[in-house]
């Protein structure tokens, strides 16, 4: 456990910004959680005997991103980091969801997006991923329900009048139950800014009294 915990540790920025620590996690776990999936589902094809070369590649490439991603984090641009994974998300989800249309399950991918913007950005933010998300899940639909294109699975009437409402809703309600647990944490969390601040007034404090 200790192992684990100083490998953990030497993922994190070297900084005495609780906040800044935390979402620097979120990307890294995040980021290790994707490139697992990816390494599984090789080996799942492999076994089936459905692997491609091609595959592979873009595994590679998407884990060689993703390292990246999780080194400019561990060095303090969290921020950046965490755009970076956020878009990233939305490219590969959308264009997944819109090649096998709501018939699948990859559009209720757009929550993680969703969650890592609110969470690692902030309310204001995560809003704005949920509202790019519930335009593209509803894009989706009507595109193939208007025959502007034909998705890999065949398109039901459901995807439009049952699909499409339910991710938005769900999409909406994550983010603002996100939005409101981010606000509480980030007002109880201290932070580098407020811990200058304090002190900065101790230290004002302390010259009042000599």
């Amino acid at each position: 456990m200790d192992r684990l915990h100083s490998i953990w540790q030497a993922l994190l920025p070297n900084e005495d910004d609780l906040l800044l620590r935390g979402r620097a996690g979120l990307v890294a776990v995040t980021c290790l959680g994707l490139m697992a999936v990816v390494l599984a589902l090789i080996l799942v094809w492999l076994v089936t005997g459905d692997l491609a070369w091609e595959t592979v590649l873009l595994g590679l490439i998407l884990s060689l991103l993703l390292t990246g991603i999780v080194a400019l984090a561990r060095i303090g641009r969290v921020r950046s980091a965490t755009w970076l994974l956020v878009l990233l998300l939305l490219l590969l989800i959308t264009a997944d969801a819109a090649s096998f249309g709501l018939g699948s399950p990859a559009a209720t991918a757009y929550i993680i997006p969703v969650l890592l913007a609110t969470c690692g950005l902030g309310l204001w933010a995560g809003l704005g991923i949920a509202l790019f998300s519930s335009v593209a899940v509803w894009l989706i639909a009507w595109g193939a329900f208007a025959a502007w294109y034909e998705p890999w699975e065949p398109f039901d009437l459901w995807h439009l009048t049952f699909t499409a409402p339910f991710l938005t809703v769900l999409l909406w309600l994550v983010v603002l139950m996100a939005g409101f647990w981010t606000h509480v944490v980030t007002g109880a969390v201290p932070t580098r800014s407020r811990a200058v601040k304090t002190a900065t007034f101790l230290d004002r404090g302390e010259e009042k009294d000599e």
